[in-house]
């Protein structure tokens, strides 16, 4: 038995049936035609068992429900009272197979239907849902829009701190609304909010968040709640392999700006055996026919880079290459041939996780003591900032080719790549420049400047004393501080 099971079997035993019928008022099919909407969305036989529960006492003579029940009995038609226990003795194994709260995956998208099927409320217009009964709710869920309506709900900190209207009636924000006091009320009764972000019909669990505030506006009447986000990483709940990779960024920046003492105290205090969660995927059935085709195909060798695969397979003694989708499946890309080709790890995660950026390899020459540095000619806002010679990669090309090749042609010297200094990334308007540094030796050529519209040697100690172009300035300060510590010369040695 499924679900769909489940389904068909009210809409055969009650709903088709009362629809179908030509005398039943369409006041009463109405009732039907959303009750079938309600039962088309079940994913779970216990849910559908549950919203069949309200049927299991006949109501009243003179309750209003009762209306549905006498007519459907006037016309012969089988009621829901009557399929209710029929429903129950026939899943019976499955009734206890319901949605719970853990079912709901941070990061995942879900619809209304989703969610006010899991709240018992079957309404899909709801902003807020309060999951439980009151006093001691479950959890509330709530749904939120952004640049939509009157009252446009907006992050204060995007995805951290979420400025969240409250319920309000005509016009009315009144705090006490049980909706809003659940929320004001949540730190205390140790309720997570759920907040869905919702984008066309589609609902994305962006986390759970806890209250802080509510705020007043005199000008129109509005309130708000300032909500914050919990670390999805420490909330103990699923999460989806997007949502992990983004909360660990968001944790790695933020290690960033502190200080190294700051760390350091905080590495001293931490347990050093990490916890653990889980992180939920959903994966496409691939085509093995296209995966070994693709391998067939690339001989071994990264179709993009062009070099051999950096090892062999441990299974089956193969070169080690991943075959990558150019048009991902997740986007409608085909599982074919044409739309794979086989990547070295290194290429594979570049195309996924690298910043369009230009790489620059440039020279640190150091001859007697002092540094070569150039001065850009031109009319461009970066005309007469000096720099230290180089070029942009071409593709497929090292740093290393890239600098014996261009410092040839702008300084007419043949050179020797050593040791690899730092790089220092910088973005240039809607430009991001990665610009990677080495210390070179000349072996052959007289230096002259061939592009430039100046060369100079400068001691190390005088380099701050010229204008730089912004992405040379960290290299600039680091030589000063390798000159000073004494290390720079020991690094040339």
């Amino acid at each position: 038995m499924n679900i769909e099971d489940a389904i068909n079997f009210v809409v055969d035993e009650v709903e088709d049936p009362a629809l179908l019928h030509p005398e039943l008022e369409d006041i009463y099919k109405n009732k039907v035609t959303r009750s079938k909407t309600i039962v088309q969305r079940m994913k779970k036989i216990g849910d559908l068992k549950r919203y069949l529960q309200r049927f299991e006492v006949i109501p009243p003579i003179g309750d209003p429900k009762r209306a549905l029940y006498d007519r459907f009995k006037e016309l012969g038609l089988k009621t829901y009272e009557d399929l209710y226990p029929e429903f129950i003795e026939k899943f019976a194994h499955y009734i206890d197979d319901v949605t719970v709260i853990d079912d709901f995956v941070i990061g995942k998208e879900y619809t209304s239907w989703d969610i006010s099927i899991f709240a018992q409320t079957y309404d899909t217009q709801s902003g807020i849902y309060l999951i439980g009964d009151e006093p001691n709710y479950q959890a509330i869920f709530v749904k939120c829009t952004f640049e939509e309506g009157k009252y446009p709900n907006k992050w204060i900190e995007p995805n951290h701190i979420l400025k969240y209207y409250m319920y309000s009636l005509k016009g009315v924000f009144n705090p006490d609304y049980k909706y809003n006091s659940a929320i004001i009320n949540s730190n205390k009764t140790n309720t997570p909010i759920y907040v869905f972000e919702k984008q066309d019909t589609r609902l994305t669990l962006i986390g759970i968040f806890r209250y802080e505030s509510h705020h007043y506006d005199p000008s129109d009447g509005s309130r708000w709640f300032m909500l914050h986000k919990i670390n999805s990483l420490f909330v103990r709940k699923a999460i989806t392999q997007k949502e992990y990779d983004q909360e660990v960024s968001k944790q790695v920046q933020l290690a960033r700006v502190r200080s190294r003492t700051e760390r350091r105290n905080r590495l001293l205090k931490v347990d050093k055996i990490p916890g653990k969660l889980l992180v939920t995927s959903t994966q496409f059935i691939r085509n093995p026919d296209v995966i070994v085709e693709v391998l067939e195909r690339a001989k071994g060798v990264c179709e993009k880079c062009r070099k051999p695969a950096p090892f062999v397979r441990a299974s089956d003694l193969t070169p080690y290459l991943e075959v990558h989708h150019k048009i991902p499946l997740a986007e409608g890309g085909e599982d074919t041939v044409e739309n794979a080709i086989a990547l070295c790890p290194n290429c594979h995660r570049e195309v996924h996780h690298a910043a369009d950026v230009i790489t620059v390899a440039a020279g640190i020459l150091i001859e007697n003591g002092k540094v070569l540095i150039a001065k850009r000619g031109g009319i461009d806002e970066n005309a007469g900032k000096w720099e230290f010679p180089g070029g942009k990669l071409k593709l497929n090309e090292t740093p290393e080719r890239c600098l014996r090749r261009e410092l040839k042609e702008e300084l007419n010297i043949k050179v020797k790549v050593q040791r690899y200094f730092r790089e220092s990334i910088y973005k240039f308007h809607e430009r991001i420049i990665r610009l990677m540094t080495y210390f070179v030796k000349r072996v052959e050529g007289e230096v002259k400047s061939l592009v430039h519209e100046e060369i100079k040697w400068v001691f190390p100690e005088e380099l701050n004393e010229n204008e730089f172009l912004l992405a040379d300035v960290p290299i600039v300060l680091e030589l000063k501080k390798l000159k000073d510590s004494g290390r720079l010369k020991r690094l040339l040695t």
